[in-house]
């Protein structure tokens, strides 16, 4: 598929090493070769590869833990609004292919959407923010601070972003050191992407949905990569056990479950998740309209991304290039202005579908262009 647009691709500045050394997560040539010059580059190899396997346009944000994993206030407000300038002043060089997910420190919830519109209203070529799960606090790195408190002191964030159309995506992030010998020590490959990623952004999620804020704020849009972070899959067991005689006390709306807010106000990517079971049975329990394509650059391949998508998904031409594009246009409405001016696009302007035989070409079948002999996949 030609056309697709990517979400959660990474991008960074030394600057952001200094709190968290990515490098730690693999060794040198395991994670794409030089994982730390892939994060650098934007207009190289990045654009390149892209060029090759179809993807128009990537929405860049600084890698994870960026802000949130800086414990003291006025250094992580410093992080986020460097990140902010630098990733303005490369998408404006090509604002066709690139778009960016401001940063913010989320210490002070007030700061943090005066952050927020300053890149949406003095900087080019934001199109939403990405917070890291919770924000690290205190000397020890053992504080976390989570957005969906009772006292709704981060209700001053949520108003800003959904006041500006800017949709929040939340990104996973690795544990507190407490939390981290307390469960991951003695199974540290649990600890990242295979689980603990997952079971951390998705409590925070969900705890965000659950505590009203979705109700509260019913133009605010939330975004949560890898295919949903083991939610969708849960959906059921989530909305049965959510009973409101049990808890009474539950922020969120009484007369909705958690699958009434997908495709409206909560959405899921496919990012590092290039499963064609899991995609099936996430558009069957979230929606089609909830489901946008991404890769998850450069933790993940973007030829393995584009082949699965591309090659190995068997829904219909439609769904595939509304996943693949359109939905992200619809979520993401500044990719359709300003600098960007990204269009939705029909499947046969995208490469999807139509007779594929040259002129004359005698047709055995839509699949194998011998009658006798089975072909290879050219």
């Amino acid at each position: 598929m030609l056309g697709k647009i990517a979400l959660e691709e990474a991008w960074a500045i030394p600057e952001n090493f200094k709190a968290y050394d990515v490098s730690s997560l693999a060794p040198k040539g395991v994670i794409g070769g030089d994982l730390i010059a892939n994060l650098l580059d934007i207009h190289g190899t990045r654009l390149t590869q892209m060029d090759q396997n179809g993807v128009d346009m990537m929405v860049l944000s600084l890698s994870s833990p960026g802000p949130q994993g800086v414990t003291d206030p006025g250094e992580a407000e410093q992080l986020a609004r460097l990140a902010n300038d630098r990733l303005a002043g490369e998408v404006v060089k090509n604002p066709a292919r690139f778009a960016g997910l401001a940063s913010v420190s989320m210490h002070d919830p007030v700061q943090a959407g005066a952050e927020l519109r300053r890149c949406f209203t003095e900087l080019a070529g934001f199109v939403g923010v990405i917070i890291n799960d919770y924000q690290s606090a205190g000397t020890d790195k053992n504080t976390m601070l989570f957005y969906d408190t009772a006292d709704r002191r981060y209700d001053a964030f949520w108003a800003v972003a959904e006041e500006l159309e800017c949709p929040v995506y939340l990104h996973p992030r690795e544990a507190t050191p407490l939390i981290f010998d307390e469960m991951w020590k003695e199974r540290p490959w649990l600890a990242f992407s295979a689980l603990g990623y997952a079971h951390r952004v998705g409590m925070h999620a969900l705890g965000i949905v659950t505590s009203g804020v979705l109700d509260r704020f019913p133009r605010l849009k939330l975004v949560i990569g890898h295919m949903g972070e083991h939610i969708p899959y849960d959906l059921y067991r989530i909305d049965h056990k959510l009973n409101r005689a049990r808890f009474p006390g539950m922020g969120m709306a009484r007369d909705k479950l958690v699958r009434d807010y997908f495709g409206e106000q909560l959405f899921i990517t496919t990012s590092g998740h290039f499963s064609t079971p899991a995609l099936l049975c996430a558009m069957q329990e979230v929606g089609r309209d909830a489901v946008m394509f991404s890769i998850d650059y450069p933790f993940e391949s973007i030829p393995n991304a584009s082949v699965w998508f591309d090659e190995h998904v068997p829904i219909s031409n439609r769904d595939l290039v509304d996943i693949g594009r359109n939905n992200a246009l619809r979520v993401f409405k500044r990719l359709t202005t300003g600098p960007h001016g990204l269009a939705e696009k029909s499947p046969r302007e995208c490469g999807v579908g139509g007779l594929k035989a040259a002129a004359g070409e005698v047709e055995y079948g839509l699949y194998n262009k011998n009658w006798d002999t089975r072909l290879e996949r050219q």
